[in-house]
C-alpha cells in the first residue's frame, strides 16, 4: 500500500482508538537500532525471490478446519499466530508477518529453519520487542504503522493478516489468497478485549478493500491455491 495513502488511514486509527503515536515512534525507532541494514538485505532478498502466488493465513478461529479442507502448495506466510496452526498442520511456513502475540517460540523455530520474520513495532509491544527480537536467528525485517525511520519499513496494514497481504503485494505478488480471515468472529487470547479485537478486525477489512481498489488480486482460499 503507498505510504500517501496508509498514514492518513493511520491518523484515523489513532483516533478511534486513542493510540499514541509518539509510543509508535519510539518502538519503530528501537527496533531500526536492531535490524538496520540486515533488515534491508532481508527485504531485498525476499523480494527477489518472491513468487507471484502467495497463501496468506489470518489466525481466525476457523484456520485450521480450513487449512484441512485445502490442498496447499506454494508459497505460504503466517500471520502471527496462524505459524503456529500452520506447524501443527506440518505446512511449511515461509514467511512470518507478527507482532509477536502469538507463540513467538514457534516464529523463532520456524526463522531458523529459514522463514523470512516481518516483526511489527508498536507502542504496545515494546517489552515483547525487547524480549524477542535478539532471539531472531534467520533473516529479519522490521516494520511499523508511523512513518518508517531508517531501517525499517511501513508498506501499510494495521493487524498481522492485513499487513501481510500489504507486505505482499509490495513485494510483487500478483495473487494473495487469504485463509483463516474472520471479521466477526475473533479468536479469544487470554488477557485481550474482545469487543477491541473485533474493532481491529474491521479496520483490517476496510484495509484490504482500500488495498483491492489498489490493484491487488485477494483471492479466498477455498480457490485454486498455486
Amino acid at each position: 500500500m503507498k505510504l500517501e495513502t496508509w498514514l492518513p488511514m493511520y491518523a484515523r486509527i489513532c483516533d478511534d482508538f486513542g493510540f499514541d503515536k509518539s509510543k509508535d515512534i519510539e518502538s519503530a525507532r528501537w527496533l531500526a537500532s536492531q535490524t538496520g541494514e540486515s533488515g534491508a538485505r532481508a527485504l531485498e532478498q525476499t523480494r527477489g525471490d518472491f513468487p507471484q502466488s502467495v497463501l496468506v493465513c489470518g489466525g481466525g478461529p476457523g484456520l485450521a478446519d480450513e487449512l484441512s479442507s485445502l490442498t496447499i502448495k506454494g508459497y505460504v506466510i503466517a500471520a502471527d499466530s496462524a505459524a503456529t496452526v500452520l506447524m501443527d498442520a506440518n505446512v511449511q511456513v515461509d514467511m512470518i508477518v507478527t507482532d509477536l502475540d502469538g507463540i513467538v517460540e514457534d516464529q523463532i523455530e520456524a526463522n531458523g529453519r529459514g522463514a523470512v520474520v516481518f516483526v511489527h513495532a508498536h507502542g504496545d509491544n515494546m517489552k515483547a520487542l525487547t524480549r524477542y527480537t535478539g532471539q531472531f536467528t534467520g533473516p529479519l525485517v522490521g516494520t511499523c504503522q508511523c512513518p518508517p525511520p531508517p531501517g525499517i519499513f511501513n508498506f501499510g496494514g494495521f493487524t498481522d493478516g492485513d499487513r501481510a497481504a500489504c507486505i505482499s503485494a509490495e513485494l510483487g505478488a500478483k495473487r494473495i489468497f487469504l485463509a483463516g480471515f474472520d471479521f466477526e468472529h475473533p479468536s479469544d487470547k487470554e488477557g485481550k478485549s474482545r469487543e477491541v479485537k473485533l474493532r481491529k478486525l474491521r479496520w483490517a477489512k476496510v484495509v484490504l478493500d482500500v488495498l483491492a481498489q489498489e490493484g491487488a488480486r485477494l483471492l479466498l482460499a477455498s480457490e485454486e491455491v498455486g
